[in-house]
């Protein structure tokens, strides 16, 4: 029973509001020790006139009446005073009187200060506890310099004129320190984030990586802000916004070498990498959607394309310690060619050809090219390996002895007259250029004969048969025996010996003609194949097919590839064995003309292939395959990893034009203060936003020598950033955009635990108030934005002075009623956390922007009865103020760790508090609603989400409600809350469902109660409301009117 009671006192009790410490009893005004009024006198002499004995001049002994005739009777005295305000018509006693009172008024004033006095040198002069003098305020101001001033001196103390105070008196800000103002502007501001999932509840929340190309707009794209804009600088994950979500960027790698010039054929490409380090398996048809590639075309870059799992021998394997990729160019494609800054734009330093491959990390759609990017996180490639293979290029450098040929059309590769040695060049500079590894040329033959022995078979060698008669010696070297009729048979007795193969035969085959093959290398014939047979039967065609493997040739220092006749193809014989035969006495078959080879197509394949091993010093070799990052925002060359590293967490990008080395630069980051989720994990610490400067496309982080000050707090809060630009930044860079000095602030933690940012500005200076015995009400509310615009004392240097926000940091001198309250309550806790009062108050009173405080003692978790800890929970002050979620307001985790290090530091080493937020426990309602005629039906189906929502977290729409501990929520009122509502016909089905956290599960209850003294209930984010339709009656259809004729 001692243990329910325990737990619903901490249940009963509210805890205590800013507003609940101003108690009226407080202030000395509130007691008056004299409070009677000229009317309270009056009445007062009226009444004491009746006591009073009346003596006339006749019998001064006896009384004949008293004085209330000489006064105004009670009843009369109001009117009575009012008409004497502006009437002259009184009797001269009454005129003394009333003045009398007036005049009493003054000694009233000062009596009733007594206690004022009393209190005060109490308080000043025993306690000796001063009020607090007022602060100064201060405000950022930008400087631009003149036309034709490059820096400008601005020293310490410089006035600059705000107008004019209540007084009449000139108010003056003077600059906190010497600055020196440059050129310098802010060019540029993106952001990358990569995002790790932390919420597995969340169904639309997933890992991934967001880039903004300009993080300072609406889109994160460049438009414009229709209101006065704030934006989260290092971007945001797809399912905090996903009406606006960022671009997933370009991430991947990268490679140029001579060996990708591939102009025609059909072009197979493999890239291989060897890791340091093992890699899990991938499944390639998995990937095969998640990488898109593309390559430099002579107009723009070609592609898509995608990778294939094999082709024509190669194939692709990801895993262990290999990356291996292939794809296919089909024919049809255009030339790849090398790149071209003007054409292709990004960011290359390179004159090869270049193969992009970019990986599709959106989730959930490619989540497996997600999971291949972290595998490859920082994995260091140790060589890599390019191979090609082409077949059927066609445009070929072709020459014989006589001239160029062209190879789009018929040729004759020896000339019209092919005699022995008679040379046929083939040249093709693209593979020539390359570490080729074979060749292989493929020529289709024109009007060949069906068989070249046939076709040759009136060639015959002489047996030097030279005294016999022509017609004798033409028949001994070319008679075809088997043909000879029975008037030119040998003598009888002789046997008759035909053959089909003479001996004599010049063309013995269609193998006959052969070539010696050659490859100049180094300006020198290296033989490859002394015979190469040139004509090979194919069915109907004759074709030559041949092959040569590279045989350590200088790399660019070889070919073309000679073809030399062995043999001529009989032109010089073709007269002489034509004449013979038309000198014959008998007719003959003539012989044919000789062929004349000519070539109908020649088409060339062949394979390349480069490696090269990163770490080893071989500039020469390096210099053959360039690798490159592919960042969101442009490409950088490296010879470390295979993709870009973005570890988790975010990176802002600040771009700075007109900058010079060594100079100082002062940066406002103005912030949306407050801003910053209160759940996320924050800093400690030891942890901080780093800032670097980009040199060369490696960022540089800056030492304390260059990083001067800064006064952000990780973001979060307004602040200045003081740098000085180094020596070895550069503006040439290409993994962002060239022309600019670019900063990296990066951010270890969430997205959302640093503020909003409203806008980051160059070449600032700050200036704080100077007092010349001014009126200080201006510090209540601080100097409005704009007013400040000019020195006191003109410089020539300084173009403009803007001072784009309100002042800051002002208090005015602390008021009475604070002064009262401030001291009373440190006589009562003595500055020591005792009891719950004493903790509460301590907090509110150094805390202004904690709004309310719930102590709850020996409280730890969940667990009630913890002896030695105190449990304080904590609600922000929401009015005019910044909140990361209005219905949920809570406090970051750095303002808890700062509260809860004082409040300890006043409390028993025996005694442990912990601040905390409250438990917010969502209530979500389900109903139908049938809307009043005339009511739009989508606009109010929000519009009564709406209202449920401001029924159950009122302050998120007022701000004269508060949040309250222990209040609870009745369905019935629910009910005749919204059917009060005017657009509201009546409801159906009314379901109020309640989760006393995010990770369980909602359920449906009639009345909902806290489950804690620590919760609060609150609105869900959604609600889900039904429009009910009326259910029409039953009725029987008419029949159709019958028209009559």
């Amino acid at each position: 029973m001692a243990k329910d009671c325990e737990n619903k006192f901490l249940i009963n009790h509210k805890g205590t509001e800013q507003t609940q410490r101003s108690l009226s009893a407080m202030l000395p005004e509130n007691l008056n020790l004299n409070d009677f009024s000229t009317e309270d006198w009056m009445k007062f002499a009226y009444n004491f006139a009746s006591e009073v004995n009346y003596f006339s001049v006749e019998n001064a002994a006896v009384p004949s009446g008293n004085w209330e005739s000489f006064f105004i009777e009670k009843e009369k005295i109001t009117a009575f005073l009012r008409e004497a305000e502006t009437s002259n018509r009184l009797s001269p006693h009454l005129a003394l009187f009333v003045c009398f009172l007036k005049l009493l008024e003054i000694s009233k004033a000062h009596f009733n200060a007594l206690t004022k006095r009393h209190l005060d040198f109490y308080y000043n002069e025993i306690l000796q506890i001063d009020k607090k003098a007022p602060v100064a305020d201060s405000v950022h101001l930008i400087f631009e310099l003149a036309k034709n001033f490059s820096t400008s001196k601005v020293d310490e103390h410089t006035l600059l004129e705000a107008g004019k105070d209540a007084l009449g008196k000139r108010l003056q800000y003077a600059t906190d320190k010497e600055v020196v103002v440059n050129k310098a502007t802010v060019g540029a501001l993106k952001s990358i984030y990569h995002h790790r999932k932390t919420n597995n509840l969340n169904p639309i929340e997933f890992n991934g990586l967001f880039a903004a190309p300009a993080v300072n707009s609406a889109d994160g794209k460049g438009e414009p802000f229709k209101a006065d804009g704030n934006w989260l600088p290092f971007g945001y994950p797809t399912h905090f916004k996903p009406s606006i979500s960022l671009e997933t960027p370009n991430l991947g790698f990268a490679i140029a070498a001579p060996t990708l010039n591939l102009g025609e054929g059909e072009r197979v490409i493999q890239v291989i990498f060897n890791l340091e380090k093992s890699i899990p398996v991938f499944n390639i048809s998995q990937l095969i959607d998640c990488i898109d590639v593309f390559a430099t075309g002579e107009k723009d870059w070609l592609g898509p394309f995608k990778i294939s799992a094999s082709t024509k021998g190669f194939t692709s394997v990801v895993g262990n310690k290999t990356v291996q990729f292939c794809l296919k160019i089909d024919k049809t494609e255009k030339a790849i060619v090398p790149y071209n800054q003007e054409i292709h734009k990004e960011n290359f330093e390179t004159e090869q050809p270049v193969f992009r491959f970019l990986l599709k990390t959106q989730q959930p759609e490619f989540s497996i090219g997600y999971q291949l990017y972290t595998e490859l996180l920082q994995k260091k490639v140790k060589k890599t390996t390019v191979k090609v293979s082409v077949s059927e290029a066609e445009n070929l450098q072709l020459k014989n002895d006589f001239g160029t040929l062209a190879a789009d059309k018929p040729f004759f590769p020896f000339g019209t007259q092919p005699m022995e040695r008679s040379a046929f060049y083939i040249d093709y500079p693209e593979m020539f250029s390359k570490k080729w590894n074979t060749v292989s040329l493929h020529a289709s033959w024109l009007n060949t004969p069906s068989d070249f022995k046939q076709h040759y078979i009136a060639y015959r060698k002489d047996d030097n048969n030279f005294n016999l008669s022509p017609n004798l010696y033409f028949q001994t070297l070319y008679f075809n025996f088997n043909t000879v009729t029975k008037k030119y048979a040998k003598p009888a007795g002789l046997t008759f010996n035909p053959t089909s193969s003479p001996s004599n035969l010049y063309v013995t085959g269609n193998d006959y003609f052969k070539a010696k093959v050659s490859v100049e290398n180094n300006e020198n014939l290296v033989t490859v194949n002394g015979a190469f047979p040139l004509f090979t039967k194919n069915g109907e065609l004759f074709e030559s097919n041949l092959s040569i493997n590279n045989a350590n040739y200088t790399t660019g220092k070889n070919g073309p590839i000679k073809l030399s006749l062995n043999q001529s193809f009989l032109h010089a014989l073709f007269p002489k064995v034509y004449a013979l035969a038309l000198s014959t006495e008998e007719d003959t078959v003539l012989p044919n003309e000789p062929y004349t080879p000519i070539i109908e197509k020649i088409a060339l394949n062949y394979t390349a292939s480069q490696e090269v091993e990163f770490g080893v010093s071989q500039t020469a070799n390096l210099e053959k395959i360039q690798l490159f990052h592919e960042h969101p925002f442009g490409q950088a060359e490296t010879s470390e990893t295979l993709v870009p590293t973005y570890c988790a967490g975010g990176e802002l990008y600040i771009g700075l034009e007109n900058t010079e080395a060594l100079q100082q630069v002062q940066l406002l980051f103005q912030l949306l203060e407050g801003t910053e989720n209160p759940l996320a994990e924050t800093f400690s610490s030891a942890e901080k936003i780093s800032w670097a400067v980009l040199s060369n496309n490696s960022w540089m982080e800056l030492s304390s020598d260059y990083l001067l000050g800064n006064t952000t707090d990780n973001f979060l809060k307004t602040g200045i950033v003081t740098i000085i630009i180094p020596r070895e930044a550069t503006e040439n860079n290409t993994l962002l955009p060239s022309g600019m000095v670019w900063l990296r602030a990066k951010n270890p933690k969430s997205f959302d635990a640093v503020c909003r940012f409203i806008n980051v500005h160059a070449q600032v200076i700050t200036a704080t108030f100077v007092n010349n015995s001014n009126e200080l009400s201006h510090l209540k509310n601080g100097l409005p934005a704009e007013t400040i615009s000019k020195l006191t004392e003109r410089d020539s240097a300084i173009k403009s002075v803007l001072q784009p926000y309100n002042s800051f940091g002002g208090k005015p001198e602390e008021s009475d009623e604070s002064y009262y309250r401030r001291v009373s309550e440190r006589i009562r806790h003595r500055d020591r956390a005792i009891s719950l009062w004493d903790y509460e108050h301590l907090i509110l009173q150094k805390f202004p922007e904690v709004y309310k405080v719930k102590c709850l003692n020996h409280t730890k978790g969940n667990d009630f009865h913890a002896p030695g800890n105190v449990m304080v929970v904590v609600i922000p002050d929401i009015k005019n103020n910044n909140a990361f979620d209005i219905f949920q307001p809570r406090l970051s985790t750095a303002k808890r760790n700062e509260i809860q290090n004082y409040i300890n530091e006043l409390n028993t080493f025996f005694v442990f508090a912990e601040i905390i937020n409250p438990d917010y426990e969502e209530v979500e309602v389900t109903l139908g609603v049938k809307f009043n005629t005339g009511f739009d039906e989508n606009f109010y189906t929000k519009q009564i989400e709406e209202d449920v929502k401001k029924y159950l977290s009122p302050w998120a729409y007022s701000e004269t409600s508060v949040l309250n501990f222990g209040v609870a929520f009745h369905k019935n009122k629910l009910i005749s809350y919204l059917e009060n509502q005017p657009y509201v016909d009546f409801l159906d089905d009314v379901s109020v469902k309640h989760r006393t956290s995010e990770t369980s599960a909602y359920i449906e209850k009639t009345n909902v109660i806290p489950s804690s003294p620590k919760a609060i209930l609150v609105s869900a984010k959604k609600h889900f409301i039904t429009a009910v339709q009326s259910k029409c009656s039953e009725q029987t259809p008419k029949k159709p009117t019958v028209c009559l004729p």
